[in-house]
């Protein structure tokens, strides 16, 4: 039995269709109230028969934050894929931040100590890898190092990993994977997909910086394998391709039927946008750039990604391809 938390995640929902494709038994923790018929879509994207194998999921209700849960949902389990986490870079969700990717993870370490589990998957991110800005290298030996310009979500995420290495301290098996930005079929309006929808409503206007990005089903793939093959305590970056805005923008715009980007933003436009983004929200909304967003958008970024890749022997997808797949889920 494997458990997965926020499995109607992207990255969750991939982990449960990869466990369902090996005829693992699945347990997959959802909130009270919310809508799993995303992972059901999911799964009829990728296979004729993904109705029958959404009904092969055991969900349990419950939160990162119900310890009677999250035993119960480890009961007789022997992989947790923690997956479950918020992604915001809007200063205003610093404190929310913390609660569900640090505390909801410490709970998660708790439960699987408590209930014996065998081995821990931890989802983290590029975010909390160092040395990989403006012409350095990041891997996994570089420490995550907090200055002005950290995030909050990166901040979170580095403690998160902290609260794991405190559970293999405390006589957890645990790994961690830091996938970069993670592209694949998901619910509208969260994680990528927000990227996504804007972008293929068509725009000129992109960032002059890089990123990488990793498809999901990869990442999926690499985090089963892990959980066999990693080695305790280690981080495992995850990264497909490396790419400028320019290049995904036009990728995701042209998979929509729209005309590639042809302007780049300026570092001062940037700046100008997100202040005016912060006065359209102050009483409500979300805005579409914020101060760390805008401020990173025009740097260059490189990792190295070679340990998971030479220990799995993975070939990843391109980036072509994981759009070519959400365009295709999309319609």
């Amino acid at each position: 039995m494997d458990l997965v938390t926020g499995g109607t995640g992207i990255v969750g929902a991939h982990v449960l269709d990869a466990l369902l494709s090996q005829g693992r038994a699945v347990r997959a923790l959802r909130r009270k109230g919310s809508d799993s018929a995303i992972v059901e879509q999911i799964l009829r994207h990728y296979h004729p028969d993904g109705s029958e194998r959404f009904h092969r999921i055991q969900w349990v209700e419950g939160d990162l934050f119900d310890a009677d849960a999250l035993r119960d949902a480890m009961h007789e389990v022997e992989h947790v894929h923690h997956c479950a986490a918020l992604v915001s870079f809007d200063p205003r969700d610093a404190h929310d931040l913390q609660r569900t990717n640090v505390d909801g993870t410490a709970n998660v370490v708790d439960a699987a100590l408590e209930t014996g589990v065998k081995r821990l998957c931890h989802v983290s991110s590029t975010a909390t890898i160092g040395g990989g800005l403006d012409g350095g290298t990041g891997d996994e030996t570089k420490p995550f190092v907090q200055d002005e310009h950290s995030s909050g979500y990166a901040i979170s995420k580095a403690d998160a990993e902290l609260e794991v290495h405190r559970g293999i301290a405390e006589g957890l098996d645990a790994v961690m994977v830091n996938p970069c930005v993670v592209i694949g079929p998901g619910i509208p309006g969260r994680s990528t997909m927000t990227m996504i929808a804007r972008v293929r409503k068509g725009s000129l206007l992109f960032p002059g910086g890089t990123n990488a990005v990793v498809d999901a089903r990869d990442v999926a793939t690499a985090m089963i394998r892990l959980v066999e093959e990693g080695t305790t305590g280690e981080r495992y970056l995850l990264i497909g391709e490396e790419i400028s805005y320019r290049k995904l923008f036009t990728l995701i715009a042209r998979s929509a039927g729209k005309p590639a980007p042809s302007v780049e933003l300026p570092a001062w436009a940037l700046e100008l946008g997100w202040r005016a983004e912060s006065v359209r929200t102050a009483f409500g909304g979300r805005p579409l750039i914020t101060r760390h967003t805008a401020r990173t958008a025009s740097r260059i970024r490189h990792y190295d990604g070679s340990k998971a890749e030479k220990l799995l022997g993975m070939r990843f997808r391109s980036t072509e391809e994981a759009v070519a797949n959400v365009a295709g889920f999309l319609g």
